[in-house]
């Protein structure tokens, strides 16, 4: 169970379960963009300062018809003095050119400077997310990884970062410029005519409810899109994976119709969003053409006419002509806005599962947790229980035992008894639900998790690989390892004989997950990564699983060495792997059912004798309710 397990439930990526109460987006900015707020602040400064020199070219075309072209108004400007501007109209249209380019300019370097800004700022902020990401996701209870798919985890890392960028550009930036838009357009219509913009706020508040119902609208389906575009990844990273399986089975046409499912349901989860917005984007555009045909309607029989209706003052055809640009200027923020709270949406579902994955429980260390340093190897069980997350029943139950610094402690018994999830505990790869786990007589609770696992080297029983060299992987768990370092583990694991043999020797490319080495191969390289450790705890899960009885015999040999000096333990399926352990226990439905050496065990005429029996081909030693239990699928 996992350290905050009684505070939080599950939550997969997407569901957005998590301690952290607060906004997914919140969330996402307080955690990762502090570094770079100077930025984040700067950009959107930028974005936002770009508005106003771009409104001005429109005041100014409009003021330049009135005053200078028809002479039909006075020459001014907002917020500036009537005694700072020219009087004549040869002066008043060289200061219009003049501030005409002015705004030119001053727009195309802000506009640089602020994609520059909030460019780098973005990227920056996608670095930190999904560097911070992965390393939490790297430190997530084992269990995570056991409900959730690797197609899943990659569309987080990958898809939903990607999803940033348009959070940023698309939402924070955009939706500030649209707002500076907005008022600073209504700002200018007040002052030009308020009547006439008056009777115009109607629309920008029918726009804006709208924009508040399509984003309820928009939500729940943009969270489907991101849950099937993780569905999709999850299926096409199992196929490619599986390719192998795939071919020896014929069944291209069965996974091919599974992708197509899965592609289909992202395509009409997807086709769900985009009919929405599509059903949005005509109807803004017709209530802010109507905007627009009203002021052109009411504004020209202004001009021509005088005031109609309740209306009083004058309207000068360049003051009508800015209006009418302002307004659209208006609708056109407005209608962003919808385009806006999509791309918020989007952004806030990515938000939300990047948020779920990492608020999943995870094995922390306590804040006055200690380094391990330089133990003996002495490991201690004291009724130890745990449950896994997906399971009712207890898989390990009240387990005791001790093993003594340099002990060989062999863990054998029926498929699915427990015997690897014991030392996976060990490992803190899941954390007990009760009892204690003890290292050199201290807590491994209580000493921070790096360091207990450098103390421990693991073989599983399906060795991986990395993408790269023997020597590489090898050198794994210590990069700094000098070449004999390297070649001393290999030959204590059995492997150097075979990788000298290879092409390229040490330097031999593995493949994807060592796919160009056999089982065996790829075991012992495990093997000698765990060696070249120099563990004070080895643990070997099944380790010879994969190679033949004579390298068996090989590497059984040189474990007698390695042991010396270090507490072994063995998880085997054949018991002549832990034959010569100087104690043995025999795990049965979660518990210690038998424990002793070899010769002791046999003596017992227990479970470890049957399975002995079996191993050994004696079948005619065998008691009737033991082979009662093999039919029923109980026994390995």
């Amino acid at each position: 169970m996992g350290v905050n397990a009684e505070e939080s439930g599950e939550p997969v990526p997407g569901d957005g379960v998590g301690d952290d109460s607060r906004h997914p987006v919140v969330w996402l900015f307080d955690e990762y963009a502090r570094p770079y707020w100077k930025s984040f602040v700067g950009g959107l400064t930028l974005s936002t300062a770009e508005q106003f020199p771009s409104r001005l070219q429109t005041v100014l075309i409009g003021v330049a018809i009135d005053a200078v072209l028809l002479g039909s108004g006075p020459f001014r400007l907002p917020l500036v003095p009537d005694a700072w501007l020219p009087t004549g109209r040869s002066a008043q249209l060289r200061w219009s050119l003049a501030l005409l380019f002015g705004s030119f300019v001053a727009v195309a370097v802000l506009n640089f400077t602020s994609r520059r800004v909030l460019g780098r700022f973005t990227q920056a902020f996608q670095h930190e997310v999904r560097t911070e990401v992965f390393d939490t996701v790297q430190r997530l209870e084992m269990d995570y990884f056991d409900s959730h798919d690797t197609g899943e985890v990659m569309s987080v890392l990958n898809d939903d970062v990607q999803e940033l960028q348009s959070l940023v550009g698309g939402v924070l930036a955009r939706g500030l410029s649209l707002v500076t838009v907005a008022v600073a357009s209504y700002a200018y219509l007040l002052w030009l005519n308020w009547q006439l913009a008056v009777v115009l706020s109607f629309v920008p508040v029918v726009l804006f409810g709208m924009s508040y119902g399509f984003s309820r609208w928009i939500e729940p389906k943009q969270l489907a899109v991101r849950e099937r575009v993780g569905d999709l990844n999850s299926r096409l990273n199992n196929n490619i994976d599986g390719v192998s399986v795939i071919k020896a089975f014929g069944t291209e046409s069965t996974e091919r119709e599974r992708v197509r499912d899965a592609s289909r349901d992202h395509r009409e989860a997807q086709w769900d969003a985009h009919w929405a917005s599509a059903t949005m984007d005509p109807v803004t555009r017709a209530v802010s053409q109507l905007a627009r045909v009203v002021t052109l309607v009411l504004g020209g029989v202004w001009v021509i006419s005088g005031p109609p209706l309740f209306f009083t003052g004058a309207l000068t055809p360049g003051a009508l002509y800015v209006f009418y640009r302002y307004v659209g200027s208006l609708m056109v923020a407005m209608q962003g806005v919808a385009e806006v709270v999509d791309a918020y949406q989007t952004g806030k579902a990515a938000a939300t599962r990047l948020q779920g994955v990492v608020e999943h429980d995870n094995v922390v260390d306590r804040p006055d947790a200690r380094e391990l340093t330089d133990p003996d190897g002495a490991v201690a069980y004291d009724d130890v229980t745990f449950t896994y997350p997906s399971r009712d029943e207890p898989t390990l139950s009240n387990v005791s035992f001790d093993a003594a610094p340099g002990e060989t402690v062999g863990i054998v018994g029926p498929t699915g008894a427990g015997k690897s999830t014991v030392l996976k505990l060990l490992l803190r790869y899941y954390e007990a639900d009760r009892g204690t786990i003890r290292v050199d007589g201290t807590d491994v609770r209580d000493v921070t998790v790096e360091s207990l696992r450098e103390s421990v080297g693991y073989v599983s029983q399906d060795p991986f690989l990395f993408y790269g060299t023997v020597r590489e992987n090898v050198a794994y768990a210590r990069p700094e390892a000098d070449d004999e370092a390297v070649v001393e583990a290999a030959k204590l694991a059995g492997a150097h004989e075979f990788v000298a043999d290879l092409p390229d020797g040490y330097d031999t490319m593995v493949g994807e997950r060592g796919v160009k080495l056999s089982g065996g191969q790829r075991q012992r390289v495990a093997i000698a990564r765990a060696i070249l450790r120099d563990p004070a705890i080895l643990v070997l899960d099944e380790a010879t699983s994969h190679v033949d009885n004579e390298t068996e015999v090989l590497i059984q040999r040189t474990l007698e060495e390695l042991a010396a000096d270090r507490t072994t333990f063995v998880v085997a399926h054949r018991l002549s792997t832990v034959r010569d352990a100087d104690r043995i226990l025999v795990v049965d439905d979660g518990e210690i059912a038998e424990r002793g050496t070899h010769e002791q065990l046999l003596e017992r005429d227990g479970l470890y004798a049957n399975l002995w029996h079996v191993q050994v081909g004696d079948v005619t030693a065998l008691p009737d309710a033991f082979l009662e239990r093999v039919r029923r699928g109980e026994s390995a």
